[in-house]
């Protein structure tokens, strides 16, 4: 029988998971609670119990204290920590401590209270364990065998060097090995990247600090190497092979409960075979490599284990959507969120019709982004804001793990740029040049101005231009003489007016300033053009 000591300063929490479970029917007994660190250091230390289960934040004596002045005084036990989600900081410091399990007390169920008391025992007979090897062989352990366990990895994984001599306090002590890659990205797909790239550089070294503290608990021995920031590979070994599949998806599916629970992020984990011995490191590499690949496209289960899976074949080489670019300038310029929607959804069905791997699905993104993006660089500053730098979007795509990931991507672009096609046909200032434009086809015979134009609209002539002149990129002024050039043209295809009724049938001062207009926007004039139409007709 396992015996227990529950601490916590909340006497309703205490009470509260002690009667959670029936203990007795788990191999546990408590043998007393306290509601301080000093109570329950001298309890501790007078009952010597196997398995403690403390508060992380009590005062005058936090739990991790506790701990560490139970272990300064020669007292080994297993524990488990209860923390509140804001503790991440002290959680991570108690894994590092030798914590057997965190429990989150919001919400604490039975069934977690167990796996984690399972953990616990299992932790105890690894401490009994060790306590009789000592007892029976006073022979000190190999130096620095973890280093150079770490050393020979990144030799052979990253330096590319699988020839490289395996030392023999690696060989003797690392039992049927296997490789775990994984690839981590936020659990939540959303078109902007810039924050959840930062978050991810900004918590790397937490991530694997507590991904090591979880290993540990798993694995006789581990050892974590980075490919990057978001992709990591384990090396762990097993006494037993047998209970390899068992016990790794049960360390990916905790690696991904914290990961949630402590950064809103996910991970894809793809699992080599488990071996013999390390003289094949570089093909249980391969082998990961190959499952999590295999992921891209049947992405079912976040856990894949290697079972000698093919390359999928996609279908990509008729893969094309520079025909739909057309369109989606006209659903752009129309300001139509409808039209854009189902553009959209056509590029997304050729994705799944067409599975283009993720280099070439990443490009193609890219592709519609810049060709996107080019419709509103030049619109002011809160166009802007809204779209990242385009190198910012290609790191982002690059961290999804399966073509699904890039298609909700995708649906998550199509989104943002709808709404902001809805907010901009409301937009003040696209309106104000919609108004300007229906006005002056309505009133091209008169003579018209600028200021005039902004009077019959109640704003400033100065705020009118500016507005105009960057959504259409000409001038107002220009705009105007343009429209009334064109009806010039007409009216002088007609051969029914003289020059000087065209002139005043448009609203100019006189037949020489129309005269000099027209051949400011024709490069002609008026006469030369009804010559060149004659000459034609």
């Amino acid at each position: 029988m396992y015996r227990i000591v529950l601490v916590d300063d909340e006497p309703l929490i205490l009470a509260g998971i002690a009667s959670l479970i029936t203990w007795e029917d788990h191999d546990c007994t408590i043998v007393g609670k306290a509601t301080n660190g000093p109570s329950a250091y001298e309890m501790i230390m007078e009952l010597k119990p196997d398995i403690v289960i403390t508060d992380i934040r009590m005062p005058i004596l936090n739990g991790l204290e506790l701990v560490e002045k139970c272990q300064e005084a020669g007292c080994r036990f297993a524990f488990l920590v209860l923390t509140n989600l804001e503790d991440f900081q002290l959680a991570r410091q108690a894994l590092v401590l030798g914590a057997s399990e965190y429990l989150v007390k919001l919400n604490l169920k039975p069934e977690e209270l167990i796996r984690a008391l399972d953990r616990a025992k299992s932790t105890c007979r690894h401490l009994a364990a060790v306590a009789g090897s000592q007892d029976a062989d006073s022979q000190p352990a190999v130096p620095d065998a973890a280093a150079c366990a770490q050393k020979y990895f990144q030799e052979v994984l990253i330096a590319g060097h699988p020839d490289a001599d395996l030392p023999d306090c690696v060989r003797d002590t690392w039992h049927h090995p296997f490789i775990i890659l994984f690839s981590i990205r936020q659990d939540s797909i959303q078109f902007q990247p810039e924050e959840e790239i930062s978050l991810l550089k900004q918590n790397a070294g937490h991530i694997l600090d507590i991904l090591k503290g979880i290993a540990s608990r798993f694995f006789q021995k581990n050892a974590f190497l980075s490919q990057n920031t978001t992709t990591f590979f384990l090396i762990g070994s097993l006494d037993d092979p047998q209970v390899f599949e068992k016990t790794a998806t049960s360390f990916c599916t905790k690696a991904n409960s914290a990961l949630k629970t402590y950064f809103e992020l996910t991970a894809v984990f793809g699992l080599s075979h488990i071996a013999d011995d390390l003289t094949g490191l570089s093909d249980l590499f391969s082998q990961a490599q190959t499952a999590l690949e295999y992921y891209y496209y049947h992405s079912d289960s976040p856990v894949v284990f290697y079972q000698g899976q093919q390359f999928h074949k996609s279908s990509a080489q008729n893969f094309n959507i520079n025909f739909l670019k057309k369109d989606l300038s006209a659903s752009i310029q129309q300001n139509d969120s409808e039209k854009l929607s189902s553009i959209f959804n056509q590029i997304i069905e050729l994705f799944t019709q067409c599975t283009p791997g993720k280099r070439h699905a990443a490009s193609a993104c890219i592709n519609i982004y810049t060709y996107l993006y080019s419709f509103f660089e030049n619109e002011g500053s809160s166009y802007r804001d809204i779209f990242p730098y385009t190198i910012n979007v290609a790191e982002y795509l690059n961290h999804f793990t399966s073509l699904a990931d890039i298609l909700e991507w995708l649906e998550s672009f199509r989104d943002k740029l709808c709404k902001l096609l809805d907010d901009r046909k409301e937009n003040r200032s696209d309106k104000l040049v919609e108004q300007a434009t229906r006005y002056i086809a309505e009133h091209y015979m008169e003579k018209i101005s600028v200021t005039e134009i902004a009077d019959v609209l109640n704003i400033s002539a100065g705020h009118l231009s500016i507005t105009f002149k960057k959504f259409t990129g000409t001038n107002l002024s220009d705009y105007i003489a343009d429209v009334k050039i064109e009806h010039a043209k007409a009216l002088i295809d007609t051969h029914k007016y003289l020059m000087y009724e065209i002139s005043d049938k448009l609203g100019f001062d006189n037949p020489y300033y129309f005269s000099k207009v027209f051949k400011k926007v024709t490069g002609i004039s008026p006469r030369d053009y009804e010559k060149q139409k004659g000459a034609v007709g």
